[in-house]
């Protein structure tokens, strides 16, 4: 509305310096004609260049509309690829809804967290004055035993890994090596195993006693989570807290964590109970209720 009043006095300036114009000329007034026709001169070009920036800004305009047209070509197009031929997106979905159901039907109502690290923490409140052993596999960079030692003080926290990365490919995306650390992580409060699991734990347990409060199976693999479900699953006792950090949610995860865990219970009649979930990721917490061995 501003732009047509400013519109609108203009060309009320432009007739009306016209028309001065006009009768200057008929009266015969050549000075005042000349000063008229400046003026009209400078109102022309003025106008000039107001209708340029006016032209150069609706192209600007203009090429915005196409890039945004563009990026909503490629979004489309984008969803339509990974909706109609993308395998690897149709598998996180179908691995999801497999998921869902597993949660839906095992586990309705219980904590979940965004945070996977708030997950680890949960099962680490359960412990409580538990005493046993405090044992992470799969260290990797160190981040969750870091998160494992913190809310342990006092307590022996031990971390197993090869660290020269997966022993046999996991999935797709992860094959063998992936994870393999240059150096080994540095982990205030904690102990350091370095090697298989069926090479050092068996004289880790022949060295140190007594039950294991809290299990973080860190794995990945079903050979390697079972290597240690076997070698130390009489150490665990009613109220064991053992947390999957790879448990669901992923192509193909009822070949691994969840496979050596059900095997394992199925095998010693340990029963336990779900206790929380990651929302978005494949953290599952879990505390032991019975077993056969006391």
């Amino acid at each position: 509305m501003i732009d047509r009043a400013r519109t609108a006095v203009r060309g009320k300036l432009v007739r009306a310096a016209r028309e001065a114009a006009r009768e200057a000329v008929q009266e015969a007034r050549p000075e005042e004609t000349r000063a008229l026709l400046r003026q009209l001169v400078g109102l022309a070009e003025a106008e000039r260049q107001r209708a340029e920036q006016r032209a150069e800004a609706l192209g600007r305009q203009v090429e915005d509309l196409r890039a945004e047209v563009l990026r909503a070509q490629q979004a489309i197009a984008g969803y339509e690829h990974r909706h109609r031929r993308d395998i690897g997106f149709a598998g996180d979905v179908l691995a999801l809804e497999e998921t869902t159901r597993f949660v839906l039907e095992q586990m309705p109502g219980l904590p979940r967290y965004p945070d996977p690290h708030d997950t680890l923490r949960h099962g680490l409140r359960l412990v409580g004055e538990l005493p046993g052993l405090v044992l992470e596999f799969g260290v990797g960079s160190g981040g969750t035993l870091r998160v494992i030692a913190e809310e342990c003080p006092g307590r022996p926290v031990v971390g197993f890994d090869v660290f020269s990365g997966l022993p046999e490919t996991w999935r797709s995306d992860f094959p063998v090596g992936a994870f393999a650390q240059e150096a080994l992580p540095e982990v205030p409060g904690a102990e350091l195993v370095v090697g298989l699991f069926e090479d050092t734990l068996p004289g880790f347990l022949a060295e140190h006693e007594g039950p294991v409060a809290f299990l973080h199976l860190d794995a990945d693999l079903y050979s390697s989570t079972k290597t240690v479900l076997d070698l130390l699953g009489d150490r665990l006792v009613p109220g064991t807290i053992v947390v999957f950090d790879e448990y669901f949610n992923y192509p193909g995860w009822q070949d691994h964590e969840h496979r050596a865990w059900g095997e394992f219970v199925e095998r010693t009649g340990v029963t336990y109970r779900w206790e929380a979930y990651s929302l978005d990721h494949e953290q599952l917490v879990a505390t032991v209720l019975t077993t056969p061995w006391g």
